[in-house]
């Protein structure tokens, strides 16, 4: 049973989607309007890992994140550098991607832009006035608090002392200060839309409502986003949501944690570009690879401080080399075993069987390490269900790899099989998969060729189910296959 924590209920609850097995989850991306820090990697780390969870549990996700390429500092940014928004906020955007794709970020099932869908926002912005809810003044469009009576239920706050952490305007028209924007007008020089109440562009917090809106009805199951991101953000959020639509707008609010630097005195404090004290990504990839780093934000819970140092992401590669070194001695001692045998043996015909413990098939069970590959299986599960705890789902692993090299030369070929598949099964949640076959260890090109001969047997046998089984789990670790002339070459990516 998953158990996920929501900051509005301020504990965990059980997890229910409103459609049975179909997940609508919304997580804040970035504003493009500079080159990525760590803070940018730890919610793109943190989402996507709850993603590949939540599918390797069965669920079909459809995954939201957007791209805010119109605000202030994106205005502000592209004068300083005499470019126009939408050049800077490309670049940025590239940039961004690139980096998550080294992270083994996943890309959305959707990922709007907020320039793409200004008339969206207009609309609700126009569905709110309707209601009374939204007023206009000389500076702009204003969401009135004092009509949502819900106001402060996510957050606990009303009011934020620091303000120079939020985009926060100010107008001596608003009826109450806490009244947020959804339409301001443009100054000189700015980009600008239409509207019914003048040339402008849209405030930062409705896109997501109206984002949301177009593609999930705006009625999520999970909305996340940083902690930071809490108030105003998405209180602001909320209130506009269901003040629309009179519905529950998120289910499961999920915030991760800040990341903490430490000064020298000791003290750790957040990180962050006001601040002075961000750390670009792109100089953290010279002392880690991204995959280490990854590892590093996974070895601390999501709602916890995370602690950055380089010397912790040194640490975070070593221990990473250790799991990968583990996954390579499984597979040479696969290969080992198979090299001679006239015909694949039992245990290779179940190349892909990457379910978790209470999935994999009896013959496994009943192997002598068969009890350890069911203890990874089902404590790495009982971690994640137990709000996505990452740091004991890895120390469920590195249990297993000490156990597994402590058992390595007895072991049989059933035995290895199971142990490689199940680690490589639980990794691939992580978003930490072997990244090739040669170098990750699952036994190089002599194994890919006698999984390529066991397929071919398949397709003289007419088993397509098989054929295409190996050929898709080939595909999922790089491995990419040619059938031409009756023979099958493959690459690796």
């Amino acid at each position: 049973m998953l158990n996920i924590y929501t900051s509005e209920k301020r504990d965990k609850l059980t997890f229910k989607p409103r459609n049975g097995k179909e997940v609508m989850m919304y997580v804040c991306g970035p504003t493009v309007y500079d080159s990525c820090h760590i803070g940018h990697a730890r919610p793109a780390v943190v989402f996507d890992t709850i993603r590949r969870y939540l599918e390797y549990a069965g669920y079909a996700v459809t995954f939201m994140s957007n791209i805010t390429d119109i605000d202030d500092k994106i205005i502000r940014r592209a004068g300083e550098l005499g470019i126009s928004c939408a050049a800077l906020a490309s670049r940025y955007q590239d940039e961004y991607e690139a980096d998550m794709a080294a992270l083994g970020v996943r890309s959305p099932t959707i990922r709007p832009k907020a320039t793409e869908h200004i008339q969206d926002m207009i609309d609700l912005i126009k569905d709110l006035e309707s209601k009374g809810i939204a007023y206009c003044t000389s500076r702009g469009v204003w969401f009135d608090v004092s009509k949502f009576a819900d106001y402060g239920r996510l957050s606990g706050k009303v009011t934020d002392d620091d303000s120079t952490e939020h985009r926060v305007e100010t107008d001596p028209e608003k009826r109450n200060q806490q009244d947020f924007a959804l339409w301001k007008f443009s100054k000189p020089g700015e980009p600008e839309w239409e509207s019914p109440w003048g040339a402008g562009r849209p405030g930062w917090h409705i896109e997501c409502s109206a984002m949301s809106g177009k593609y999930c009805g705006m009625e999520l199951d999970i909305h996340g986003g940083g902690a930071d991101l809490c108030f105003p953000h998405h209180e602001n959020e909320l209130a506009q949501s269901e003040a629309a639509t009179g519905k529950i707008f998120a289910n499961y609010w999920m915030h991760n944690g800040f990341i903490t630097v430490a000064k020298d005195d000791g003290e750790e404090i957040k990180m962050g570009k006001s601040k002075g004290n961000a750390f670009w990504l792109r100089e953290a990839f010279k002392v880690s690879s991204p995959m280490a780093l990854r590892f590093w934000i996974l070895g601390t819970h999501y709602r916890m401080p995370l602690l950055y140092k380089p010397s912790l992401l040194k640490s975070a590669e070593s221990s990473i080399k250790r799991i990968y070194t583990c996954v390579e001695a499984l597979g040479e001692k696969i290969a080992a075993i198979a090299e001679g045998e006239e015909k694949a043996p039992a245990y290779l015909i179940k190349w892909g069987e990457t379910a978790p413990a209470e999935r994999m098939g009896a013959d496994f069970v009943a192997a002598g390490f068969g009890a350890e590959v069911i203890k990874l299986g089902t404590e790495f599960i009982s971690a994640m269900n137990d709000d996505f705890n990452t740091p004991k789902a890895l120390a469920a692993i590195f249990d297993f790899v000490n156990a597994a090299n402590s058992a390595l030369a007895a072991m049989g070929g059933q035995d290895a099989y199971a142990a490689s598949q199940m680690l490589i099964s639980v990794l691939g949640v992580l978003g930490l998969p072997p990244e090739r076959p040669a170098a990750a260890g699952v036994g190089g090109d002599d194994y890919i060729r006698l999984l390529v001969d066991i397929r071919t047997e398949a397709r003289v046998k007419k088993d397509f189910a098989l054929s295409d089984e190996i050929r898709d789990k080939l595909a999922a670790i790089g491995v990419q296959l040619n059938d031409k002339g009756g023979e099958t070459t493959w690459t690796v990516s």
